[in-house]
């Protein structure tokens, strides 16, 4: 492809991903009671992180000095309400090498930050019916299988995390780079970079009513799709960059409806302030396996372009509720469906900074996409974070100038 991710990291890839100061501890997260500390590392209490995470208790905090510790780390104990048990980095990389990676169950109220998992054998992380985690600042590099798995599990923040080298054992792994699944709900996933792992990048499957946002990250050169979301409601997707996928039979985004679902139903998804470029397959796709149901979807003030198969695939079985294209730029032609309400869409380059270097704001004088878009549905920020409308008229495409 013309196009590499190396332009994404240095015209999008720092915006979207800096973390102010405010981040540090999240509004909706409440604070861990300080307890003890429990120091690990050269001159601590602890000279491995699983005998300090052995001995904490609810509403202590274990900092873990810069190094490489050995032996992966197995939760077996819970925080509780307001007293988090808390893993942090201390005067840089802290990570947690082991072939079990970090095992957490059913442990709950537990949070990570400044922490990397790597070299698992399995799983970088795998929590199936936890509840209450936040990962900050967390990395995973390099899994056999998934990366961050969590099953059955809610109430989570993953902000501010590195993935990358997961899934290598291929088409054969158990999971994704990150995935969210089988009844995993209330999530919010921001600020994240996924990029180069062998499978899906960030997936959501197999949930109704899953209340999950995934929204500023940058998901790119991934097996693919970067962005997937599978037999799932309640999802919403937005200010991301997904690019540079590697396989020809996937997206930047996907919605789909594989044969594992039981429901076959995926629907209330909204796509929106997205921008996919240079990807193997289509900008966005919506596929399903062999039969199911596609419902209420809006894909709306997005931005299309240079993706090998075109903007937008779609290969549906059943389309029901109100579905809707508005106000996306299709840079590689137009696009309609019988089933979805389309208008206010732009074919065509209508005037980018500069696209070959990922920069795809619109140029002062951009009169097809600017002002011309359509309030109805529109958000009211674009992948900037800036107000729309800010003119006379909402633009086009991911970007308000």
């Amino acid at each position: 492809m013309g196009l590499t991710t190396i332009a994404l990291a240095t015209a999008l890839a720092a915006s979207l991903l800096a973390v102010s100061p405010g981040d540090a501890c999240p509004a909706d997260v409440p604070p861990p009671v300080s307890g003890r500390t429990l120091t690990v590392g050269p001159g601590g209490q602890y000279s491995t992180v699983q005998a300090a995470a052995d001995a904490a208790n609810p509403g202590d905090n274990v900092k873990i000095a810069a190094g490489t510790y050995s032996g992966g780390l197995t939760i077996k104990k819970s925080g509780a309400p307001g007293k988090y048990i808390t893993f942090y980095g201390e005067g840089g990389a802290a990570v947690i090498k082991g072939k079990s990676g970090l095992a957490l169950g059913k442990q709950s109220w537990l949070r990570f930050n400044d922490v990397t998992v790597a070299g698992s054998s399995r799983f970088g992380v795998y929590a199936d019916g936890a509840h209450d985690l936040v990962f900050q600042k967390f990395g995973i590099d390099g899994s056999q299988d998934g990366g961050l798995v969590l099953i059955n599990t809610a109430n989570a923040v993953i902000d501010g995390c590195d993935i990358r080298g997961t899934n290598a054992r291929g088409t054969s792994a158990d999971h994704e780079a990150m995935s969210l699944g089988d009844g995993s709900h209330d999530i919010e996933v921001k600020h994240c970079r996924v990029h180069d792992n062998g499978e899906e990048g960030i997936d959501v499957k197999y949930t109704e009513n899953a209340r999950i946002s995934i929204h500023d990250n940058v998901s790119s050169n991934n097996r693919g799709p970067n962005i997937y979301v599978d037999s799932a409601s309640g999802v919403e997707i937005y200010n991301n960059v997904a690019s540079g996928t590697k396989n020809n039979t996937k997206a930047g985004i996907a919605l789909a409806v594989e044969d594992y679902s039981e429901t076959r139903k995926l629907g209330n998804v909204k796509v929106y302030n997205n921008v996919s470029y240079g990807n193997s397959q289509a900008g966005l796709s919506i596929w399903v396996e062999s039969s199911g149901v596609i419902s209420n979807v809006q894909i709306i003030n997005n931005t299309f372009y240079g993706n090998a198969k075109g903007a937008l695939s779609f290969d549906g079985d059943k389309y029901a509720g109100v579905n809707v294209l508005r106000n996306n730029i299709y840079a590689e032609g137009n696009f309609t469906h019988e089933a979805f309400t389309s208008d206010h869409n732009f074919a065509g380059d209508p005037g980018f900074v500069n696209p070959r270097a990922g920069d795809f704001h619109l140029k002062p004088g951009s009169a097809k996409a600017v002002d011309q878009g359509s309030a109805t549905g529109a958000p009211a920020f674009d992948l900037d974070n800036k107000p729309r409308p800010a003119g006379a008229g909402h633009d086009i495409g991911a970007y308000e100038m």
